[in-house]
C-alpha cells in the first residue's frame, strides 16, 4: 500500500496535474474548519475511525468503508483517531467535467445523501487492488494514457454501484427504496415541481408522513432535500 502520509492542500497540485491521484492518508487537512474540495473523492478506510459533518449532516467513517464525496460538497472534520489511515482516490475537478460527469452521476443524489457504505471482505480487496492498478497507470508516460484513464473510470464507476446496491441489498431497508426513487423524481421534477405535495403524491402517501420517513431516513425532510436540488 506504500507509506502512508498526511495529506496536504498542495496535493491539489498532483491531483490537477495527474488527472487521478491515489493517496495514502493518516489525518486530514484541516480539522474543525469547513474544507469543500473542487474533486472529486473516493476514501477507503484501513484503519481508525474519522468522525465528521457532511453538507451539516454527522457522519462516521470505520474501516472498510468506502466513501464518496462529489465536488463543492463540504466536509468539517470532527476527530480523527490516533490510529486512522485510509487511501484516496481522487479525480480532479477537470476530469470530472470532461469524463466524471458521464459515469458518476447516476447515482449521485444517493451518495450525496448518504456519502458511505461498509465493504465486505472480498469487495475491500478488490477496491484496493483497482487503487493500486490506478497507481500504476499514472506513473505511465504514454500518449494513451488518458484513454487508459477514461476506461479506469467507467469501470471503477460500474463497480462502486455494484457493492452500494449489494450493500443496500443486504442491509433489507425498504425505505431507502423510497428515499432513493425521491432523489431521482427531484431531478426529474425539480424544475416544475417544488411542494412536499407534488412528490408525496407520487408515492400514494401524504405529505405529513412522506416528509417523515423522508427525515428519518436522511436526517433532513423532504422540503430540504427539494430546495437543495432547487439550488444544486
Amino acid at each position: 500500500m506504500g507509506n502512508a502520509k498526511k495529506i496536504s492542500l498542495l496535493d491539489d497540485e498532483k491531483i490537477v496535474e495527474m488527472g487521478v491521484s491515489v493517496f495514502d492518508v493518516t489525518d486530514t487537512p484541516m480539522q474543525k474548519i469547513p474544507y469543500t474540495s473542487p474533486h472529486y473523492i473516493i476514501s477507503m478506510c484501513h484503519s481508525g475511525c474519522l468522525e465528521a459533518e457532511y453538507d451539516s449532516a454527522n457522519v462516521q467513517f470505520h474501516p472498510q468503508d468506502l466513501a464518496i464525496v462529489y465536488p463543492m460538497h463540504t466536509l468539517v472534520v470532527h476527530r480523527v483517531s490516533s490510529d486512522y489511515h485510509a487511501t484516496l482516490i481522487a479525480v480532479s475537478s477537470e476530469l470530472y467535467t470532461k469524463f466524471g460527469k458521464l459515469f458518476f452521476s447516476d447515482k449521485r443524489s444517493v451518495y450525496e445523501r448518504i456519502p458511505h457504505f461498509h465493504l465486505a471482505d472480498s469487495q475491500y480487496d478488490d477496491m484496493m487492488s483497482f487503487a493500486d492498478a490506478i497507481r500504476r497507470i499514472t506513473r505511465l508516460n504514454i500518449k494513451s494514457r488518458e484513454d487508459i484513464t477514461r476506461g479506469c473510470l467507467y469501470l471503477l464507476s460500474q463497480i462502486i454501484d455494484f457493492f452500494h446496491d449489494t450493500a443496500l441489498a443486504t442491509m433489507g431497508d425498504a425505505t431507502k427504496s423510497l428515499s432513493n426513487r425521491f432523489y431521482n423524481a427531484i431531478i426529474e421534477n425539480c424544475h416544475l415541481h417544488r411542494d412536499v405535495w407534488f412528490y408525496a403524491r407520487l408515492f400514494h402517501l401524504s405529505p405529513k408522513y412522506f416528509s417523515k420517513v423522508i427525515q428519518q431516513q436522511t436526517g433532513h425532510n423532504a422540503g430540504h432535500w427539494i430546495r437543495h436540488f432547487v439550488i444544486l
